[in-house]
C-alpha cells in the first residue's frame, strides 16, 4: 500500500474560487479574499543545533550527505568540512555522545528522531578512511597563543586559533594527549586509532604539543600570560572524590578516575579484584563495572542510591552494562568497607527509601538526597576491591587566583575568566558536563579571543535564538520511515575482550538517515512553494546560496499565502506589505 501525503493532496485537489487579474488592492486572491501580505524567508535555529553544545550546523550536513545542497564534488567530504567548522572530533563524539540534539529533533513528533550521532560517527570514519586533513592557514597573525590542557575543550581551541592563523602552544600535565577522551573513555567505546588519528589532524595544522608540563607548578599562568597574546585554560576535573565512610582509606579502595586513568597507563598488566563494587550511578560508574569485568574481574556489582529511573547514567550506558553481566543493587547506601588487616573483605550497605514530602531535602535537584536510609536494612555484599564513582573535581594548584575561592574557574559568556585580560577558560574546569559542551567552549572562546587579538571588542551576551517549534512545520510532508539503527556486537566472553562493541551505520544507511532530516528552519529545495503557486509567481535558480535558491516575483504575488501553508520546514513567514 503506498502512503498518501495529505498535504499534497490538499493542494492538488484544492478548487480556487474565480479570480481575475486585476491592477493593486483589486487583484483577488486565490483563497477569494484581499492579502496586503507577501512571503518572506526566514532562516530559523533547527532545534538540534540549538541543543548541540558544540553547535553544530546538523541540518547542514544533512542536506549536504543527501544531495540536497552541493558544496564541491564529493559530499561525504563536504559533509566534514561543514561538521568540523565547530566540532573536529566527529569520529568520537560520534561515538560516545549522549546527543542532546536528538531529545530536542522535531522528527520525534512524527515518528522517530533522526539518529544524529550514528551520521556524524559516519563521517567520522569516512574522514579517517579517506586521510582527510584541515587546510592550514595561508596568512599567520604573528600572535601566539597558549593552550592549558589537551583534552576536547584545549584541543577544540587550539584547532580554531590555529585555523585563524595564530600560533598555538598546547602544555599537557601527561605524557599523552587527549584528556578525559584518552583517560576517561576505554578502547572498547573509542579505538585508540581513532582518537590518535582526531589529535593528530589538529596537530598537523601546526599546533607544538608540550606534554609533561604542569602550568601552576612547572610553570606560572602569570608567566604565560606575559609570554603569550591569549591564554585558554582547559585544565578538567581529572580528581576523583573519595568514598566517605570508615575502612575506605586502604588498598584496593579508589575513586572512578584513578581506577580508568590507571587502567590507561598500566594496560593490561592492571591487577583487579575478584569481586568487585562500583558505587555510583553515572555514564562513569558503568564505565568502570564493563572495565573491571573485561580485567577479569568474575562479577561486577553496581550499588545505587536510586532507583533505576532516577540514575543519572544514559539509557545506553546501563543496556551496555547489563549486556556485559554488571549486577545492579538499587536503593542502597554505603556503609563501611570491612576489612582483614589492608584485604578489603566486605562492603557494608543499608536499604535507602524515599523520603516523604515535606521532609528536609524531599524535593533535592539531585536525586540521591532525597533518599534516606531505613533502620535494620544493613546487609554486606562479598567484594575485594570498591570503586567509588560518586563524582570528580578539580586540581587548581598554582590556579586559585582563577576560581575566586571555589575549585572552579569562573568565567563570563565569552569563557573570558574574571580578573583576566587575556585569560580564557572552558570544559570540566568550569563545570562537570559533556565532552562536547567542553568542544563548545573551546570555540566559544576562540572567537572572543580571536576579537581580542585584533582589537575588536568582544560580543554582548547573545539574546534568545529564533528556533523553529515542530508546530511551524507542515510534518504531513514527510513520510513516516524507521530510523536507522547501529549493531552492538557484544563480545560472547567479556574479559579481555577490547574490540569497539558499538558498530557504525553503513554509508548508505547514514545517507538513507540524513535523508529524513526535516531541514527544520531552511529550505531544502523540495519545490512545493513553487509547484503550487497559483500565480507562477515562485521559481528557482539552483546555484544560489542556501537557502536563497526558491526566488518570488512580488509583482506577481497577490498573497494567497498557499507558498507559507504548503512550506514543510517553516521557512516561509507572510509578513512583506
Amino acid at each position: 500500500m503506498i502512503e498518501t501525503n495529505p498535504m499534497h493532496q490538499s493542494a492538488t485537489e484544492w478548487v480556487y474560487a474565480p479570480y481575475s487579474n486585476e491592477e493593486g488592492l483589486d487583484r483577488v486572491v486565490a483563497y477569494g479574499d484581499r492579502s496586503g501580505k507577501c512571503p518572506t524567508y526566514v532562516e530559523r535555529v533547527a532545534p538540534c543545533s540549538n541543543a548541540c553544545p558544540a553547535g553544530e550546523d546538523i541540518r547542514g550536513y544533512h542536506n549536504l550527505i543527501r544531495g540536497t545542497w552541493k558544496d564541491g564534488p564529493d559530499a561525504w567530504e563536504a559533509a566534514f568540512r561543514r561538521l568540523t567548522r565547530t566540532n573536529p572530533f566527529p569520529g568520537v563524539m560520534g561515538r560516545v555522545c549522549p546527543a542532546p540534539c536528538q531529545g530536542a529533533c522535531n522528527r520525534q513528533y512524527r515518528d522517530e528522531t533522526i539518529h544524529i550521532n550514528a551520521v556524524e560517527q559516519a563521517i567520522g570514519e569516512y574522514a579517517i578512511e579517506q586521510k582527510l586533513a584541515y587546510p592550514k592557514p595561508t596568512h599567520k597573525t604573528g600572535k601566539k597563543v597558549a593552550v592549558v590542557g589537551s583534552g576536547p575543550g584545549g584541543f577544540s581551541c587550539a584547532y580554531q586559533m590555529a585555523l585563524r592563523g595564530h600560533e598555538v602552544v598546547m602544555f599537557e600535565s601527561s605524557d599523552k594527549p587527549g584528556g578525559m577522551m584518552r583517560y576517561g573513555i576505554m578502547g572498547y567505546r573509542v579505538s585508540r586509532e581513532v582518537l590518535e588519528a582526531e589529535c593528530q589532524r589538529i596537530l598537523d595544522l601546526g599546533v607544538e604539543l608540550r606534554c609533561n608540563v604542569r602550568v601552576g607548578v612547572d610553570v606560572s599562568l602569570e608567566q604565560l600570560s606575559r609570554d603569550y597574546d591569549a591564554v585558554f585554560l582547559a585544565v578538567g576535573a581529572q580528581k576523583g572524590r573519595g568514598l566517605p565512610i570508615p575502612g575506605a582509606e586502604g588498598p584496593n579502595v579508589t575513586n572512578a578516575i584513578d581506577f580508568l586513568r590507571s587502567f590507561e597507563l598500566q594496560g593490561h598488566a592492571m591487577s583487579i579484584g575478584r569481586h568487585v563494587a562500583v558505587i555510583g550511578d553515572g555514564d562513569v560508574a558503568m564505565d568502570v563495572a564493563r572495565l573491571a569485568l573485561r580485567l577479569g574481574a568474575e562479577q561486577a556489582t553496581l550499588i545505587s542510591g536510586v532507583p533505576r529511573e532516577e540514575m543519572k547514567c544514559s539509557a545506553y550506558e546501563f543496556d551496555e552494562a547489563v549486556a556485559e553481566g554488571t549486577r545492579m543493587v538499587y536503593q542502597a547506601g554505603t556503609v563501611e568497607v570491612l576489612r582483614e588487616g589492608d584485604a578489603v573483605k566486605g562492603l557494608k550497605c543499608v536499604q535507602m527509601v524515599k523520603k516523604e514530602q515535606g521532609e528536609e531535602g524531599w524535593n533535592h535537584p539531585i536525586p540521591f538526597f532525597r533518599f534516606k536510609v531505613q533502620p535494620g536494612t544493613e546487609f554486606v555484599l562479598d567484594v575485594d576491591q570498591v570503586v567509588a564513582s560518586i563524582g570528580q573535581t578539580t586540581d587548581m594548584t598554582g590556579l586559585e587566583q582563577t576560581t575566586g575561592g571555589t575549585p572552579w574557574l569562573k568565567v563570563d559568556h565569552n569563557q573570558k575568566v574574571e580578573g583576566f585580560a587575556n585569560v580564557f577558560g572552558g570544559g570540566d574546569a568550569v563545570s562537570i558536563t559533556l565532552l562536547t559542551t567542553a568542544i563548545g567552549h573551546g570555540r566559544k572562546a576562540a572567537e572572543a579571543m580571536d576579537l581580542l587579538l585584533r582589537g575588536e571588542p568582544l560580543p554582548a551576551k547573545p539574546g534568545r535564538r529564533d528556533v523553529v517549534r515542530f508546530e511551524k512545520l507542515k510534518s504531513d510532508y514527510f513520510v513516516q520511515s524507521a530510523q536507522k539503527k547501529r549493531r552492538l556486537d557484544h563480545p560472547e566472553i567479556v574479559k579481555g575482550s577490547w574490540r569497539e562493541v558499538l558498530i557504525p551505520l553503513s554509508r548508505e544507511d547514514a545517507k538513507a538517515e540524513s535523508a529524513r532530516c526535516m531541514s527544520c528552519g531552511l529550505c531544502f529545495e523540495c519545490n512545493q512553494c513553487m509547484l503550487f503557486c497559483p500565480q507562477h509567481a515562485i521559481t528557482r535558480f539552483p546555484g544560489n546560496p542556501e537557502g536563497e535558491v526558491m526566488f518570488t516575483f512580488y509583482e506577481r504575488c497577490v498573497g494567497c499565502h498557499i507558498c507559507a501553508e504548503i512550506c514543510p520546514t517553516g521557512y516561509i513567514d507572510m509578513g512583506m506589505d
